[in-house]
């Protein structure tokens, strides 16, 4: 894969995820100005119990869904769709039907009383639209459709903000629950509708082994994406209990920040890298592909880690409010966290697109296990910094155990040129942040991240092919 090619798609992802991102952050703007830092931590924990069931019931449908149209021959395509689409009617069925059992339970158990039981419950109806959405989109991705996707995350995001926001101001957290759930519903109307039109609905027939491929496979994704959505969930219950909502919801600005920024890198990786590298010749190809996204994604991603790590506390005052100004030692620690993914998540991808079922559960599961336990660990002793600094160390660890799947599976680590992308640009970032300490933070942290953007600019220019 050029440049060329992830620049483009990352572009169309990114200009979408810049709206999806400004709506986020004035939703949470208004949240921090009218409930404060524990409005921020319910929609914190309301989001992770509906990203924890739609993962769960969800049964890895988004990436299975792309494996298997991505692979086929054209003359198949019309009944993978089917089958794709099949089990997304089926798997969001058995959503509402398991959120509308474990709302209650699971409030008492997150909250210790039923204090935000509605809320729960309303949110609740929100996990069958993220299910039967994540078919369409599977459908989308496979397809290559990355502009209807783009405008998809727009609609959704301007759609769910300019409904949302009353709603929130004039009946507090109910409200933020209601925002929730019209968030998800819209962006799913909005999926159906450009599905149906990219692959329209036909008579297509649906082989019970396409169903028997979604089921196998999407098992073993299902168990991968609930462990990872079940290990944020454990750490942020831990937080809630040990130091209370107010925590959380820095914790929770902390996340949301530090993932903005290069929040279009990652996105991109899930709606043109991953279809590409499952779609692959063979493991050569894969590699090539893989490494290209590495590459790529540090030089899009570290001018914005460097603005991250060089006016963190400009960031989180202008997003939410003066009084967060205890997310900011947080979110340093979890900005490298992220810095980590640029490079671990292509190999994460590409296990995904290439690995064995076996595989992927081994690492996914040895992963959330390992960041989970060093989040609570450190938390209990370290505090909510503690548990963030487990978080980044959770993300080291993952890389390594990708690191060492990559050589196993297929014989090869990551080419030299990777790996000094790696190297200096994690030199770039501690040098940045030092130069940002002496500074003084605030607005001069820019001028850090402008050396860093004329930086990835020259090397983009030397490196672009020669039309």
């Amino acid at each position: 894969m050029s440049f060329d090619r992830i620049l483009r798609s990352s572009a169309m992802i990114g200009g979408a995820q810049v709206v999806v991102l400004a709506a986020g952050f004035i939703r949470a703007k208004v949240i921090a100005l009218i409930l404060v830092a524990a409005g921020v931590g319910l929609i914190g924990v309301l989001n992770a119990f509906t990203g924890n069931f739609a993962s769960f019931a969800g049964w890895g449908l988004g990436i299975s869904g792309v494996r298997l149209i991505a692979g086929s021959s054209p003359q198949e395509r019309a009944t993978k769709v089917a089958a794709v689409r099949r089990m997304g009617w089926a798997l969001s069925l058995f959503g509402a039907v398991l959120a509308t059992i474990a709302f209650w339970p699971v409030s008492i158990a997150t909250f210790e009383s039923n204090q935000y039981a509605l809320e729960m419950a309303i949110v609740a109806l929100a996990i069958p639209c993220l299910i039967v959405s994540a078919s369409w989109t599977s459908i989308l991705q496979a397809s290559g459709q990355i502009r209807s996707l783009a405008k998809v995350q727009i609609l959704g995001a301007l759609a769910g903000l300019s409904l949302g926001l009353p709603l929130i101001y004039f009946w507090g957290s109910i409200g933020i629950a209601l925002s929730i759930l019209l968030a998800a519903i819209v962006p799913a109307a909005a999926l159906w509708l450009a599905a149906a039109k990219c692959e329209p609905t036909d008579d297509a027939p649906i082989r019970k082994e396409d169903l028997r491929h979604l089921l196998k496979i999407g098992g073993a994704l299902m168990v991968v994406g609930w462990l990872g959505q079940l290990s944020a969930y454990v750490v942020r219950i831990a937080i809630v209990r040990q130091e209370g909502l107010e925590s959380s919801g820095y914790f929770q600005a902390a996340y949301a920040i530090s993932g903005s920024m290069p929040g279009f890198v990652f996105a991109a990786m899930g709606a043109d890298f991953f279809p590409r590298v499952a779609a692959a010749k063979d493991e050569l190809a894969a590699k090539e592909i893989t490494e290209g996204q590495i590459k790529a994604g540090l030089l899009l991603g570290v001018p914005m880690i460097v603005i991250l790590l060089t006016a963190g506390e400009t960031c989180v005052r202008l997003l939410y409010a003066d009084g967060f100004t205890a997310a900011t030692s947080l979110l340093g620690w979890m900005t490298w966290g992220v810095f980590v993914r640029l490079f671990s998540w292509p190999l994460a991808f590409w296990l995904l697109a290439r690995g064995s079922s076996k595989a992927v559960m081994i690492v996914e599961g040895a992963a959330a296990l390992l960041t989970t336990l060093l989040s609570v660990v450190l938390l209990r002793t370290h505090g909510v910094e503690g548990c963030v600094v487990g978080l980044l160390l959770g993300q080291v660890g993952y890389f390594v155990l990708l690191l060492l799947v990559a050589r196993r599976r297929s014989g090869f680590w990551i080419d030299v040129e990777s790996a000094v992308w790696i190297v200096f640009s994690t030199i770039a970032c501690l040098v940045a942040q030092g130069l940002g300490s002496l500074l003084g933070g605030g607005v001069r942290g820019i001028l850090p991240a402008a050396l860093a953007v004329a930086v990835a600019v020259v090397i983009y220019m030397r490196t672009k092919p020669k039309s």
